[in-house]
């Protein structure tokens, strides 16, 4: 929503892509230097799988094809690496827009605290079963191991308000986060290809704190930006996810080329480790996450 009263220009937009909607030398993604005494997890095990998953290009654009493949390669790659079985690989989504039920990857990179791929190459290849092609994504993947448990009584909440998970193009998003520690929050926007843009914390929005049990929305009524939901050119349709991580110690993650382990967006791949890598830094114990999808329509 716009702040200000109504004789105030219009609050900067962030799009789809966490990008703010004024000229290029003002960016977003200008974010806090790291701390000096960012906690540091213990050395994490890796292990260096290869795997090779596959998708029938029915019902799907051969971009759309390769992306699926590569998710559920990553799954499979770290449900090998760390011993565990993929109960669920799909997650169904209903649709309120037109009452249809979509499948979704789980995304279990991003989830699972057994362990994340920090390293990654991709090869594609398609082939043909009868008249139905068939994409191929085969992963060599390293996957560091997590360390530590994870403690059962932090956890973090992001909703919409009003409850929805279907926005019109254009329309602005309006979040919940709820935690039940106090902890600082950083919120990042997941493209459907994997890439990765920094909503929270911004220049904006220097840094969000959260009380214990407090509920904060975001963006705030006077945050001076706005978050909407922008299809890409030529969709009608797009599934998203916002992915909100609270830690106990004011940590931050850049996108920024120059900030080392962490990369620009401009390789989704390079960013996915980045952030993996970033997650690993955080003993397990200090850190909670949520993955929250929506679904944009025209």
């Amino acid at each position: 929503m716009k702040s200000g009263s109504v004789s105030r220009a219009p609050a900067p937009a962030i799009d789809r892509m966490g990008r703010a909607a004024f000229p290029a030398a003002i960016v977003l993604l200008m974010l806090q230097p790291a701390v000096a005494d960012e906690p540091a997890g213990e050395p994490a095990e890796t292990r260096v799988v290869e795997v090779t998953a596959s998708v029938v290009g029915v019902e799907r654009t051969p971009e759309q094809a390769r992306r699926e493949a590569l998710q559920r390669a990553r799954d499979e790659a770290v449900a090998e690496a760390t011993g565990i079985r993929i109960a669920a690989q799909q997650l169904r989504l209903l649709s309120e827009q037109d009452g249809a039920v979509r499948d979704g990857f789980s995304y279990i990179v991003w989830t699972a605290t057994e362990g994340r791929i920090v390293r990654e190459q991709v090869t594609y290849r398609t082939r043909l079963e009868g008249e139905t092609p068939v994409y191929e994504a085969t992963l060599v993947a390293e996957v560091a191991l997590e360390q530590g448990v994870r403690d059962p009584g932090f956890t973090i909440d992001l909703a919409s308000k009003p409850p929805t998970r279907t926005y019109r193009d254009g329309e602005p998003l309006v979040l919940q986060v709820t935690a039940s520690r106090r902890c600082y929050l950083t919120l990042i926007h997941v493209g459907p290809d994997g890439s990765l843009e920094v909503l929270v914390p911004n220049r904006f929005l220097a840094g969000l704190e959260i009380a214990a049990g407090e509920t904060v929305r975001i963006p705030g009524e006077s945050a001076g930006f706005e978050i909407r939901a922008l299809l890409p050119d030529g969709r009608e349709r797009e599934r998203e996810r916002l992915l909100a991580v609270a830690t106990l110690d004011p940590v931050s993650f850049s996108l920024e080329a120059s900030a080392g382990d962490e990369l620009s967006t401009a390789d989704a791949g390079d960013a996915l480790t980045a952030l993996n890598r970033w997650l690993l830094r955080i003993p397990v114990a200090r850190r909670a996450e949520v993955l929250w999808d929506y679904e944009i329509t025209r």
